[in-house]
């Protein structure tokens, strides 16, 4: 395999400077806020000014911080991310001097959470509890709300103080000033709530306060609601009048937001169309041509950007994600790198999954150094080391790159004649054709790391002895589990879910799925996505856990609805008692009784058996060998990109 790669044309109009006020921008890469579950933590600001910095250092025009509370009640936590008083003007420095560095300009974003806080100080405009909050806000009175606005233009201030180049006023995903502007959230009678003028009054003296505060020459961005996509949201004609009333305050760019945390579409998903919301910004920068825009959500290609650029659609483009799974997409992207770039897919494993539940640092599935402190650093080998690994899969393939990257002389065998394993199957589920992204990146970079690739050739215990390997990696993947205990499971229409996905096997309706994973799921989905007509899928889960647990909380209720929305049947807590050549016989748990599902084909997704490789013939040679992906589990196995990428780098960084 050839490592090479063309060139393609200069991006012209997204490295074109363009001005913010008196802010000078080399391009028009906006880093959108994103929140690294660092920002709290006191401790953690010399890392996230590393984090910051590399990105400068890489070339984005613009990088926006995490969101930064005005006071104490709008922290996501007690010691959440703060501005709130002189004394945190110190580790603000941290940040900001570090960008200045590497020669890169930063804006703060003052996001207060109002109803989204998770602790009992929490207030908004009414006394409404959000989803998934344990706390009913307190409705802030006429005091509150003046002091909330100072505390807004304090915070400004000192943003301004700590060396920030512009702030980022966030009025949008349903946030505070958000809580404010949405009759979702404002159920106020007095005169902040009710008619659109007084749900805008928040928002209008917020920016008052702020531009007063920073003086007119200062850089104001404003992240604003242009398209809610709730029921209760700000109308279209609202999101205009929005844009009017701010407008005298100086809006030095317009930060099309789009949704929020409780919106009824999907926003921020693989399941989300490339720019899919583009024409949202293109419609309000047409209304309003004096001001700069910035397009956002679920741009992820410098090209695409160059093009909705190009067309008018905004000025610049605001990605967050995307700086998460390649720090340096901008240096790669000027220079027409594209085939380098390591492309954010939107599978939220790894950033907006850890946010929302596991408070883990966030990081990035495709990208598993993202944010740690050695990123983007891989320190030599003491000694030049020979390795084997056994498996083109996603698991294998990060191994071979991060101990190509360290020095070592790898060879990868694979058996196929592709690369990619069971990521190139998932590519094939509807929404989820980004994961071809991944295996043409890692595929590339392990030519580009000098990884010599053997498609076509499983390594075999003739290959153990060919070859003095000082170590053999394990990345032979897994087989999809067969349940031999249900009689009839060897009946011929019954058929294992990689005929499905990577055969197209006719499928005679009504089809029943065993198994109640992800995997199961995404196999309904392919099946009611193919069918030309309304079909009968019934899943069945034996376990009583809710289906596709393992799914992440931020993917998993978009690929329910689209199940619910298609009349999948869902059965959890059921046994399988037998299959006959037109039905399956369960007993249903929760009812206590017997049942017999019609069934033209049944299709198994019920986990995967690890594959282990030549390990006898490893031991016997005396050549050490680790295993890593699928091939870890000592019997069924549930690994995803996110934890093969993981281990394959952590096993490479630890090789001595």
């Amino acid at each position: 395999m050839s490592a090479g790669a063309p060139v393609e044309p200069p991006l012209r109009h997204l490295f074109s400077p363009v001005r913010l006020n008196k802010l000078e921008l080399p391009n028009r890469l906006l880093m959108s806020s994103l929140h690294m579950n660092l920002d709290e933590d006191t401790r953690q600001h010399q890392r996230l000014a590393r984090f910051y910095a590399l990105r400068a250092r890489m070339g984005v025009g613009l990088i926006v911080t995490a969101g930064c509370s005005p006071d104490a009640a709008g922290k996501s936590s007690p010691s959440g991310f703060a501005l709130d008083g002189d004394s945190e003007i110190p580790r603000h420095e941290t940040i900001t001097r570090a960008v200045h560095r590497a020669k890169g300009r930063i804006a703060l974003q003052i996001l207060h959470l109002g109803r989204h806080a998770s602790h009992a100080g929490l207030v908004s405009s009414s006394a409404r509890r959000a989803p998934a909050i344990p706390y009913t806000p307190r409705a802030l009175d006429e005091a509150g709300i003046t002091a909330t606005v100072e505390a807004y233009a304090a915070c400004a201030g000192r943003a301004v103080t700590a060396g920030y180049d512009a702030v980022e006023l966030c009025f949008s995903q349903g946030f505070l000033v958000h809580q404010f502007l949405a009759p979702a959230f404002n159920t106020r009678s007095d005169r902040w709530g009710g008619i659109f003028e007084n749900r805008a009054r928040f928002a209008v003296a917020v920016a008052r306060a702020v531009r007063s505060r920073v003086g007119r020459d200062f850089p104001i961005i404003f992240r604003l609601p242009c398209l809610d996509l709730i029921s209760g949201g700000l109308s279209p004609e609202e999101s205009v009048g929005l844009v009017e009333a701010l407008t005298p305050f100086g809006i030095d760019l317009l930060n099309v937001g789009i949704g929020c945390h409780e919106s009824e579409v999907a926003t921020i998903t693989m399941s989300v169309p490339r720019a899919a919301f583009a024409g949202v910004s293109a419609r309000l920068r047409a209304r309003f041509p004096g001001l700069i825009f910035a397009a956002s959500n679920r741009i992820n290609d410098p090209r695409l950007a160059e093009r909705l650029l190009r067309d008018g659609c905004a000025d610049m483009i605001a990605m967050g994600r995307p700086f998460l799974a390649d720090a340096a997409l901008a240096d790669k992207a000027r220079r027409g790198a594209f085939a380098e770039i390591n492309t954010c897919i939107a599978c939220n494993q790894s950033c907006m999954d850890f946010i929302f539940a596991s408070g883990d640092p966030v990081g990035c599935s495709v990208a598993p150094d993202c944010a740690r402190p050695e990123e983007g650093r891989f320190p030599p080998l003491a000694a030049s080391k020979r390795v084997a690994v056994a498996g083109g899969g996603i698991a294998g393939l990060g191994a071979a790159l991060f101990l190509a990257r360290r020095g070592a002389r790898v060879t990868l065998f694979e058996s196929e004649n592709r690369l990619g394993g069971q990521l190139q199957l998932a590519a094939r589920v509807p929404d989820k054709q980004e994961f071809v992204e991944t295996i043409r990146y890692y595929s590339h970079a392990a030519l580009q790391a000098g990884v010599e690739i053997r498609l076509g050739r499983a390594f075999t215990a003739d290959d153990v002895a060919a070859e003095p390997w000082d170590h053999v990696v394990l990345a032979t993947g897994s087989r999809p589990r067969r349940l031999d205990d249900i009689p009839g499971i060897d009946l011929p229409h019954v058929i294992d879910y990689r005929d499905v996905l990577e055969n197209d096997r006719h499928i005679a309706f009504p089809a029943v799925i065993i198994g109640g994973g992800g995997v199961a799921c995404d196999v309904a989905k392919y099946l009611i996505r193919r069918a030309e007509a309304g079909v009968s899928v019934t899943i069945l889960q034996r376990s009583s856990r809710k289906l596709a647990h393992k799914v992440g909380r931020t993917t998993r209720w978009v690929l329910m609805k689209e199940l619910e929305g298609a009349g999948v049947t869902m059965l959890k807590s059921v046994d399988v008692r037998r299959v006959t050549p037109s039905e399956v016989d369960v007993i249903d748990r929760v009812e206590g009784r017997e049942r017999s599902i019609a069934a033209g084909a049944v299709i198994v997704a019920a986990g995967h058996l690890a594959l282990s490789g030549p390990v006898d013939d490893l031991r016997r040679q005396g050549i050490p060998f680790t295993a890593v992906g699928a091939s870890r589990a000592a019997e069924v196995c549930n690994t995803n990109i996110t934890s093969a990428l993981r281990e394959a780098y952590e096993f490479a960084m630890a090789f001595s």
